[in-house]
């Protein structure tokens, strides 16, 4: 059964990583001197998508989250998201030439 995405639970621990992140953008807004409209127009957002960003809200899309931190300049450290241990083992598993190209089931 599908659910929509207002009435979709994500987990417990992604919650509170959304919260974080809401809680230092609001952080890194204020510390420029910027207020929540200045940093929604900046990022092209609307008022309420700008606070509900800061309160970590799991229904706002993660692109309208990557505009706030483009409009902040502080994407740096994203390409470590989600990246593997590089470890030689790992390192010869990733070659690409061992990667499928797609995954089905």
């Amino acid at each position: 059964m599908k659910v929509s995405a207002s009435r979709a639970r994500i987990p417990l621990p992604a919650e509170d990583a959304l919260e974080r992140l809401g809680s230092r953008i609001s952080r890194a807004r204020r510390a420029r001197l910027l207020t929540q409209a200045d940093l929604a127009s900046k990022s092209g957002l609307s008022l309420s998508t700008m606070a509900a960003i800061e309160a970590g809200s799991p229904t706002v899309q993660i692109g309208f989250y990557l505009s706030v931190l483009f409009a902040l300049d502080a994407l740096q450290g994203l390409d470590l998201v989600a990246t593997l241990k590089e470890d030689e083992t790992t390192l010869e598993r990733l070659s690409n030439d061992l990667l499928p190209k797609r995954v089905r089931r």
